[in-house]
């Protein structure tokens, strides 16, 4: 027995005959059922070649297909072949009194599918005598008995294959977003459990540090009471009043008030409060707006954006002296990009994906809370919040929210 020459791959390996694209296998298997359902439905008279991997989905219709009496249906298994890895091509070749079709599929990669479909055509012909030398078959009086109105009916095999790759595209969409869903649920079911842990032991932690404000506060006016003296007591009265208002927000960690904001007017009043305390280090705070011109408003929690741009500035100061820290707002694309870059030591490389990791920290006595915290505020405001550069000339992290 020779070798054809002539076997079903050369339908893949001719572009301008098959789509040329990579299909998943939910799409193979409703072509699968789409070719051979309309015959028996309609118990049509048909003479049909197949060789199907084992889909448990489409195993009824082959049940009903070898029940029907009126259809003639021939498996591989049926026939003697010359020396062709068959098992590398699927097939449902197919001619009736209604309609002829021929179905080739072959795995690229795992779950990944060339295809090969044409309904109505002539080309229905050229598969069946591929068929014929490859596994020496011969039916030629059944299979050409079978003469349906059919033309060269090119427009319809169009129509059909961007109909697939619409299908297909759908598929994937629907595939991606489930895995995203199932993404989110276990990263939430995880977050969940830490979080309650972390509001336990943060809700005892700020109960001690309020009555341990209580008596600062107590002692600060025992001794403005004493001296008259208001110009020492009076910030020092301010700052405890801020602390128990920033304990108060532990509360309300999770719960985001999105309201239109103008993030220039927030950044401004940020620069306003750490202008002076950055004198101490003889450092200076530059705003560049690159939106002079244009509005800059976002939906964004105030309050707990405010925290972060406090956040970054704080950091920036405390690596850095007789320097000046760049706060840039610049419009790219459809958002508003802020970033805060500062001129002192730089992050090490192998720290730089680890600082937004909770409970992860460099200072001595940090607690790695700010940065993580941060991430999560942008995040919940639809925002991103990365570190974008850190090298020996300067360190710059940038914040990108959606413009309204």
């Amino acid at each position: 027995m020779q070798k054809t020459k002539k076997n079903l791959n050369i339908y893949f390996e001719n572009k301008d005959l098959t789509q040329n694209e990579i299909y998943s296998p939910t799409i193979v298997k409703s072509l699968i059922r789409s070719v051979l359902e309309p015959i028996v439905g309609n118990n049509s008279k048909a003479l049909i070649f197949i060789h199907l991997k084992d889909y448990p989905e489409i195993q009824g219709v082959i049940k009903r297909l070898e029940y029907n009496a009126n259809i003639n249906l021939r498996k591989i298994s049926d026939f003697e072949f010359s020396k062709f890895d068959v098992e590398e091509v699927g097939f449902i070749v197919l001619t009736s009194q209604r309609y002829n079709a021929a179905l080739l599929f072959r795995e690229v990669e795992e779950n990944k599918f060339e295809i090969y479909l044409k309904l109505n055509s002539k080309l229905v012909n050229d598969v069946y005598e591929t068929l014929k030398a490859t596994f020496l078959i011969d039916f030629d009086e059944e299979f050409y008995s079978h003469k349906p109105e059919r033309r060269d009916n090119l427009l319809m095999n169009d129509a059909v294959e961007n109909m697939i790759k619409y299908f297909e595209e759908t598929i994937k969409e629907s595939e991606y977003n489930s895995k995203i869903q199932e993404s989110y649920r276990t990263v939430n079911e995880t977050n969940t459990t830490f979080r309650n842990e972390i509001y336990q032991n943060v809700k005892q932690i700020a109960h001690e540090i309020k009555n341990q404000l209580s008596i600062l506060d107590i002692y600060t006016r025992i001794f403005e009471k004493k001296t008259g003296d208001t110009q020492i007591t009076e910030p020092i009265r301010k700052s405890v009043s801020l602390i128990k208002a920033q304990i108060e927000q532990f509360k309300n960690i999770d719960v985001v008030n999105l309201q239109e904001k103008n993030i220039k007017t927030i950044i401004q009043d940020s620069i306003k409060i750490y202008s002076g305390l950055l004198k101490e280090k003889n450092n200076k705070l530059i705003l560049i707006d690159e939106m002079a011109a244009l509005e800059a408003n976002c939906f964004v929690d105030e309050e707990k954006f405010s925290i972060v741009i406090n956040n970054i500035i704080k950091n920036a100061h405390d690596s850095t002296q007789n320097d000046e820290i760049v706060v840039r707002l610049a419009q790219v694309e459809e958002s508003v990009q802020i970033s805060i870059a500062n001129h002192g030591e730089m992050i090490a490389q192998e720290e730089q994906d680890k600082i937004f990791e909770q409970g992860y920290t460099t200072k001595k006595d940090g607690w790695g809370i700010g940065l993580s915290v941060c991430k999560k505020f942008i995040g919940s405001q639809f925002g991103t919040f990365e570190l974008t550069k850190s090298d020996e000339k300067e360190t710059i992290f940038t914040l990108t929210l959606p413009l309204v």
